[in-house]
């Protein structure tokens, strides 16, 4: 049995913008020892015959190619995607099977160090060693920061798959992507991607003129409203979707891992809640990706970062928004 072939009611899929939790998120659920993670397969496997953002009335037309890509996003198993660190024991892997893994992982990760080792070693595949038929308690968790456009295109292909999807705070999630270019983490500048939803932009009075004119961090507001607002929408109605707030995630992180875990059909286990701990209460440096970090000092961490005129432009655009709602606390 292919790890694909598994029914989509043991898939979790995490969606999430850039800069929201969601690679923590992940972490949370590849903790847990009967958890199969993959990691942003779709920056590794590209879908250019599905459009970046589908709308309601177009999901028949696209539904056959987004099953057949889900399918290799599951098999996608690169040091990438299937390594992302840090890689805890699984139930269902020998200690064999995990050395050898393990040994694949991280010699894969030292060659790719140089430049020419990683265009040699970023598509190897890394081998699962399992057969998911003896495993039925397997759960397959997916995470993607590039598909939110295609939430309920992929909600249709998984028609029993659990869906998380992580909303950030816009001042958090604003601040986190000045810091990254700051620190070079983008190839260019902040990366905004086009309103993914034209009547709703122009429901805002956003025309393509009217937004090239406003100020970045405002543009980056707005791009924020659109794409979670079309996430919420497109979901709406589904009793197998959890809308997650960031700021409840760390403020009360263990509470919130337990019904997550529970809502994807997972107990709870210790070698999560020391998962949990540890990413929490992290004492040392704070680095860009990390997932160990002090969570209740990174949550307000932007009103140090924003200035207050940015603060007052982020807070209006919010407001204009539905998603007001998910974030009272943060008003600046």
């Amino acid at each position: 049995m292919r790890l694909s072939d598994v029914a989509s009611e043991r898939i979790v899929l995490i969606l999430g913008a850039p800069r929201s939790g969601t690679t923590w998120l992940a972490k949370i659920f590849d903790s847990h020892p009967d958890v199969l993670y993959r990691h942003e397969p779709d920056t590794v496997l590209r879908a250019p015959d599905l459009p970046w953002a589908c709308g309601r009335a177009d999901i028949p037309i696209h539904l056959d190619n987004a099953c057949a890509y889900l399918a290799a996003l599951i098999e996608t198993a690169t040091v990438k995607t299937a390594g992302s660190l840090p890689m805890l024991p699984k139930r269902f892997e020998s200690l064999p099977a995990r050395l050898l893994r393990r040994a694949i992982i991280y010699g894969l990760r030292v060659a790719a160090l140089s430049r020419r080792g990683q265009r040699l070693c970023g598509n190897i595949p890394v081998p699962d060693l399992l057969d998911p038929a003896r495993h039925p308690e397997l759960r397959v968790v997916i995470k993607s920061v590039g598909s939110l456009g295609r939430a309920g295109l992929f909600a249709a292909a998984l028609p029993q798959a659990r869906i998380v999807f992580i909303v950030r705070d816009a001042w958090g999630q604003i601040a986190s992507m000045r810091r990254g270019v700051a620190l070079g983490k983008f190839e260019d500048s902040l990366p905004i991607a086009e309103l993914v939803d034209p009547p709703r932009a122009a429901r805002y009075g956003l025309t393509p003129a009217r937004f090239a004119t406003l100020p970045e961090v405002e543009q980056l507001a707005w791009n924020w409203a659109i794409l979670n607002e079309k996430v919420i929408d497109d979901l709406g109605g589904l009793d197998r979707v959890k809308v997650l707030r960031y700021q409840d995630l760390c403020e009360h992180p263990q509470q919130q891992a337990r019904e997550l875990l529970d809502f994807a059909g997972l107990g709870w286990d210790a070698q999560t809640e020391a998962f949990l701990c540890r990413s929490t209460n992290h004492v040392g440096p704070d680095r860009y990706y990390a997932v160990f970090r002090d969570t209740a000092t990174a949550l307000y961490r932007w009103r140090q970062e924003l200035s207050p005129a940015d603060q007052r432009r982020i807070s209006a655009v919010v407001r204009a928004t539905s998603l007001s709602a998910f974030c009272p606390e943060f008003e600046a």
